[in-house]
């Protein structure tokens, strides 16, 4: 189900009535009083989404311009060490080589990106105006197996505990992958007829979102 982000307040500009109580002398000039002001109310509303969407826009732009200066200066920086570099003049030997420690990036992924705090604004207050959820956690202590009687009606977690469990059962395969044995072929003999061992490569959720990433270029 589509959740709108904004909604222009109030929708119907011309549904409402005259109030009993009061006496007007003419009720299609209060009604369309009435139609003038809900039109002004949704002007308010427009002009107050509008700032929010600019203001979001605007700090996004900003994100992405420290993001782009950051990058800049990395390949300012390389740039002048591939300058410095000469492979003539520096013998390295093959040894050293060996000792090195093999290049690993210090970047971080990102983890709850969608989380309250990352929640944009007009989206937030949506979510304030919902109803709180039912006081099912009275009901724990009628319960014998230990678990939360709210979780059966909301779990936040429950994306988290999914993925999760993706993760460990890639984790056990991946290990029960490395723990088989090559098995050797019943004709043949000597290494002509030794089965060839195939290298199985790395299929799992968090290497996938790791190379959407890296060629998105975060």
């Amino acid at each position: 189900m589509p959740l709108p982000k904004r909604c222009v307040e109030p929708v119907h500009v011309s549904r409402g009535t005259v109030p009993e109580r009061l006496s007007v002398p003419s009720e299609l000039e209060a009604v369309t009083n009435g139609t003038l002001a809900n039109t002004v109310r949704q002007l308010s509303s427009l002009s107050k989404h509008a700032e929010d969407m600019f203001g979001e826009l605007t700090r996004e732009a900003t994100n992405l311009a420290e993001r782009t200066n950051v990058l800049q200066a990395r390949i300012d920086r390389l740039a002048i060490k591939v300058t410095q570099l000469d492979s003539g003049v520096e013998e390295v030997s093959l040894q050293d080589i060996q000792m090195r420690k093999a290049f690993r990036s210090a970047r971080t992924f990102q983890q709850q990106l969608f989380s309250r705090n990352t929640m944009p604004s007009a989206m937030l207050a949506t979510y304030a105006r919902c109803d709180r959820p039912p006081p099912l956690e009275r009901l724990n202590e009628f319960r014998d197996d230990g678990r939360d009687a709210r979780k059966f009606y909301t779990d936040p977690d429950y994306f988290f505990e999914l993925w999760r469990r993706e993760m460990l059962q890639d984790t056990e395969r991946i290990q029960h992958d490395r723990g088989k044995k090559v098995r050797q072929p019943r004709g043949g003999s000597g290494g002509e007829g030794r089965a060839t061992r195939r290298v199985r490569a790395l299929n799992t959720t968090r290497e996938r979102h790791k190379e959407i990433a890296i060629n998105r270029g975060e």
